[in-house]
């Protein structure tokens, strides 16, 4: 389940200023060894060895692809793709790719969306809940005496 917490905006030139708006918690990073346990353990007839060989594969051709100028979809994952920005420059002679242009990875969500709702989101064929997160001091608590 995912969580958020509520936090108020402070902003006074902010048009929603005084309102409270959700984030999501940091729940932390899942490493690529741990991605590899986690897929292992959803009774796959996939050893943790040839999970990792196809995630390994499949992370040097996305970024290849992405390098080559396309953009790679992922069904129900996400279209991976690589963005590039560029300084003006007053002579052409004096332009340098290694210095002149910066460059950006992007993913934007794939799947259809079924049904958004109080509470759920659903996504990629799966429901995402959201729940508040109870390590941290809710404002809903403000008026309740701390113990």
């Amino acid at each position: 389940m995912a969580k958020y917490r509520l936090y108020k905006n402070n902003n006074r030139k902010s048009a929603g200023y005084g309102k409270y708006y959700a984030k999501k918690a940091a729940e932390g990073v899942v490493s690529k060894e741990e991605l590899i346990q986690h897929m292992a353990g959803h009774n796959s007839s996939f050893t943790e060895g040839t999970i990792t060989g196809v995630l390994t594969d499949l992370v040097r051709c996305v970024r290849e692809l992405a390098y080559e100028g396309k953009a790679v979809k992922i069904d129900n994952l996400g279209i991976f793709r690589v963005s590039m920005k560029s300084k003006g420059v007053d002579d052409p002679k004096k332009f340098s790719a290694s210095s002149d242009i910066s460059s950006k990875w992007h993913v934007r969500p794939t799947g259809e969306v079924v049904q958004k709702s109080i509470g759920v989101t659903r996504a990629a064929g799966t429901a995402l809940y959201w729940e508040e997160d109870n390590d941290y001091k809710s404002p809903r608590n403000e008026d309740e005496p701390q113990p």
